[in-house]
């Protein structure tokens, strides 16, 4: 009788191998859903909740500045510096407080949020903490609140 022959497999073999089976894919799980919210933690707003209470706030915000023709741009100068100008159909808006939030799709931790100080007739600017601007698409929401009657005009786009 050869020794290939007298091999059984045995309860704790088959046990074993369920082990072993069930323990690589448990193992692969983790590692998949580690390195996925370490790269992407699944939220694509902050503060959802706080928004969504708001968006009648923001629709009436928004139907405001579009009948008063605002329009933002944004620009990123040679020197890592945030320019945005602010206009409407009466030219230059000033006395803004204006705020943006740049973020890098894929990169949650190189999140900026800049207050932008005034620099010219509806221009206003503030330096980047880094050198990022040039090494992948960015994006940004930002908001302009006119002081005297706390309208918000809420830009948002991609550079």
């Amino acid at each position: 009788m050869s020794k290939a022959e007298s091999f059984q497999i045995k309860g704790w073999h088959v046990l074993a191998g369920l082990i072993a089976f069930f323990g690589v894919i448990i193992a692969v799980n983790v590692i998949f859903i580690t390195q996925a919210t370490r790269t992407f933690p699944g939220e694509s707003v902050s503060h959802p909740y706080e928004k969504g209470i708001r968006y009648n706030e923001t629709l009436e915000a928004r139907a405001q500045t579009q009948k008063e023709g605002w329009k933002a741009s944004i620009s990123i100068a040679e020197n890592n510096t945030v320019e945005v100008q602010i206009d409407n159909k009466e030219g230059p808006v000033d006395g803004l407080d204006v705020s943006v939030r740049l973020f890098w799709p894929g990169l949650p931790h190189a999140d900026q949020n800049l207050k932008l100080l005034p620099s010219g007739p509806g221009q206003y600017r503030a330096k980047l903490q880094a050198d990022m601007a040039q090494q992948r698409t960015m994006e940004f929401e930002g908001q302009a609140v006119r002081t005297r009657d706390d309208l918000v005009f809420p830009f948002k786009g991609r550079l």
